[in-house]
């Protein structure tokens, strides 16, 4: 239901050391709670959650990790159907079902006051959401979706329904096509201001990313169709939106409305 970027930076695969992943317990894919989602975790003091996009997983906040952790608990986390958190069978992914999933983990994780939230994107919306519910203590969000006026504009839903298509096409013998630089670029125009920067296994790492969360991504943006973030002039914590000056997903104008957003949002 809730998008825009893919991701706010690349999908690493080294550089891991020091970081904590989560081992989870079997998930009973039937069953109507999960278990505790996967997770990326460093550092300690206060604790600062980190909020992927949609098509991206916490892998994405890899870069960034190192240096919000120099004084705090860093987590970031994977939405069920998302990176290595499956998604329950017989799940709509739903506004309601994802918070009250979000509010569980923060339990588990022994979050049990409203904390700091960084998110980009999908994560966005959910965590403008989660300061709405009295969740978070403060929001940074980098590019959120759901700041538009009505439901999704059709442009940005044939852009995503085109990414799932391009993802679905580097299937199997498809997957050779990734290794040519112009097949990359093109498939990351969207999503990077800059594709051609980006390492040629990190990109094939974000496509296939991006196809992994197919089915997940897909009910997200059935519900997202009719619908926009609403009741944020309620929020009274720190609020800070930013946008990229050349967002292609996410245009202002379009996608960038400050109508729900509490007055003293800042960025």
């Amino acid at each position: 239901m809730f998008f825009g970027v893919v991701a706010v930076a690349g999908h690493p695969n080294s550089g891991d050391a020091g970081k904590k992943f989560a081992v989870l317990p079997p998930c009973h894919r039937g069953s109507w709670l999960m278990n505790v989602w996967n997770r990326i975790e460093q550092g300690s003091g206060p604790a600062l959650v980190l909020l992927h996009g949609a098509g991206g997983t916490a892998r994405n906040w890899l870069p960034v990790m190192d240096r919000l952790a120099d004084r705090r608990r860093v987590i970031a986390l994977d939405f069920p159907g998302f990176g290595r958190t499956p998604l329950p069978e017989h799940i709509d992914f739903t506004l309601e079902w994802v918070m009250g999933q979000l509010a569980t983990q923060f339990e588990r994780l022994g979050l049990n006051e409203p904390v700091d939230l960084a998110a980009n994107s999908m994560g966005g919306w959910f965590a403008l959401e989660a300061a709405r519910r009295g969740m978070a203590r403060s929001v940074v969000a980098v590019a959120p979706a759901g700041l538009w006026r009505g439901g999704m504009p059709t442009l940005l839903f044939a852009q995503f329904q085109a990414l799932l298509l391009g993802s679905l096409l580097t299937r199997g013998p498809g997957a050779a096509v990734l290794r040519i630089r112009q097949v990359r670029n093109a498939g990351l125009a969207l999503v990077a201001r800059y594709p051609e920067r980006i390492p040629q296994r990190e990109a094939i790492g974000m496509v296939r990313d991006l196809d992994r969360s197919a089915v997940a991504l897909r009910l997200a943006v059935h519900h997202a169709r009719s619908l926009c973030f609403e009741g944020g002039q309620e929020i009274t914590v720190p609020v800070t939106v930013a946008f990229g000056t050349h967002d292609r997903m996410l245009p202002a104008g379009v996608c960038q409305s400050r109508r729900h957003l509490p007055a003293h949002t800042g960025g």
